[in-house]
């Protein structure tokens, strides 16, 4: 490379590809008028006796036209132009007055077929045109005209086309290769910024954990001095309340930034234990009868506990609407000085979910057994267990059993 020679320069593009549309059907009319000139006048230039003209009849004259100016809307209209002159090369050679020049043009309308056209059109389009030229091959053999070569305009109408057939394919290749290179980048892209949000939020998880440690201190000497120091309290009550408000902030930042983009905040409560009467009338609405029951100290639930029930009551009566059939749906939620009981069971088709879930190989109720499993992942959460599977008089039950000690029993019936 020459010192102080321009980047732009030494990175420019051949310039078959800075040309643009515009510069391409010029040049493709000035390739047409000259060639109708050759063909139609016969054009020669001879060595010996320097320019030759040849006057046309009319016929020959108007299928010489057809035959070449069409190539100048060739980008435009492939497939009709390749029609076009295939008949008027065709009868060209029929009438013996097809020269090597028609070629050219049939040559360039074949390509520009074959680039600008569908596989299959691109495919009858060639086809069409060896078709229709042989059929002025075998009029001219019939005709007893010279035995001189007559499938010259076949061969350039093939080959041409197997041209642009494969600039085509070329093309398609880089694109949909461009596409993947583009998707993949995006790809690195969005894990990217996964990554960085998920270093962002162990920074926010230490700094939360920190926080609430702080208000654990507080708290704890607020509730030894409360009786003796109550300024002393005071002071630390102020202080817990001043910690827990940045350490709400900072659980909000941390949600905002594990939030899906797509997903949209919802600013309506978590559903807990309290509406699972409404979830059970939507149930009933859609065609299922649903007996609910629920008895002990709903109050006195954590809310992550009681979203935890409401969301397992939840997956279990939809798999009771889309598989169980016509059934009838039972659910009991008791909580107990040591947790909570769920039962939700049903008098429909139960052995076929359960198979479904239980079985190692992919069954055709794939959404039942995946609810299950996201049923026994929200149970373990909290320590506890998930059962599913056939009820003994029929149907199918599921049972869980979420530990949350420091409940009292009660008697709330709902």
């Amino acid at each position: 490379m020459a010192a102080g020679k321009d980047v732009a320069d030494v990175l420019r593009p051949p310039l078959i590809d800075r040309l643009t549309g515009g510069q391409w059907r010029a040049i493709d009319a000035v390739a047409a008028v000259a060639a109708a000139f050759v063909v139609t006048f016969d054009f020669r230039l001879g060595l010996m006796h320097g320019f030759r003209f040849l006057m046309p009849t009319p016929a020959v004259a108007v299928l010489g036209l057809a035959a070449t100016l069409p190539v100048a809307v060739r980008r435009d209209w492939p497939v009709p132009v390749l029609a076009v002159m295939a008949v008027a090369v065709s009868t060209l050679t029929a009438l013996d007055r097809a020269a090597l020049d028609v070629d050219i043009t049939l040559g360039m309308a074949a390509y520009m077929a074959a680039v600008r056209s569908s596989r299959r059109v691109a495919l009858a389009a060639l086809v069409g045109t060896e078709l229709t030229i042989l059929a002025g091959v075998v009029a001219r053999a019939a005709a007893g005209h010279g035995q001189t070569d007559t499938a010259h305009s076949m061969l350039a109408a093939g080959a041409m086309w197997f041209v642009g057939y494969g600039v085509r394919e070329r093309r398609r290749y880089l694109a949909e290769e461009q596409a993947q290179r583009e998707r993949a980048e995006a790809e690195r892209g969005r894990l990217a910024v996964r990554e960085e949000r998920v270093r962002i939020a162990r920074e926010l998880h230490d700094v939360v954990a920190h926080t609430l440690s702080v208000v654990t201190f507080q708290a704890g000497v607020g509730r030894r001095v409360g009786t003796t120091r109550p300024a002393e309290a005071l002071l630390a009550l102020r202080a817990v309340e001043v910690t827990g408000r940045g350490a709400l902030e900072e659980l909000r930042r941390i949600l905002g930034l594990l939030r899906d983009e797509a997903e949209q905040p919802s600013l309506a409560p978590a559903p807990g234990v309290g509406d699972l009467g409404e979830l059970a009338d939507r149930v009933r609405a859609a065609g299922i009868p649903v007996r609910l029951m629920v008895t002990g100290e709903t109050a006195a639930l954590p809310p992550a506990a009681s979203l935890t029930v409401y969301r397992i009551v939840q997956e279990a009566l939809t798999n009771v609407v889309k598989h169980a059939g016509d059934a009838e749906a039972s659910v009991r939620v008791r909580v107990g000085p040591d947790g909570v009981q769920v039962t939700v069971s049903d008098n429909g088709r139960g052995m076929a979910l359960a198979e479904s879930a239980s079985s190692s190989r992919p069954a055709p109720n794939d959404t039942a057994r995946h609810g299950i499993v996201g049923m026994r992942e929200r149970a373990a959460a909290f320590g506890g267990t998930l059962q599913a599977g056939p009820a003994p008089g029929g149907g199918f039950r599921v049972r869980a059993f979420l530990p949350v000690h420091g409940l009292s029993a009660g008697q709330v019936v709902a």
